[in-house]
């Protein structure tokens, strides 16, 4: 599973949802990438996916969620109760 975590230097809420993602790969098996949308992989996954809004996750190309979600909601999302 590839998890791409589209975040932005401004965004105050990214940092929070970078780091409960960062604790779910800790438990769930997932390649996890953090992107910011300034740079060019970024702004490619923004354009294609027509995404408004940040911190986003994309999970195997497709737009998973917006926003922060507490870590269980997370486990719940990638299938762990």
């Amino acid at each position: 599973m590839k998890v791409q975590i589209l975040v932005s230097k401004w965004c105050p809420v990214c940092p929070q949802a970078e780091a409960v993602w960062k604790q779910a790969a800790e438990k769930v098996p997932m390649e996890l990438q953090v992107l910011d949308v300034a740079d060019r992989e970024g702004r490619e996954i923004v354009s294609n996916l027509r995404i408004k809004t940040v911190p986003a996750i994309v999970v195997d190309g497709a737009l998973k969620t917006v926003g922060a979600q507490p870590l269980g909601e997370v486990l719940k999302m990638l299938g762990v109760q």
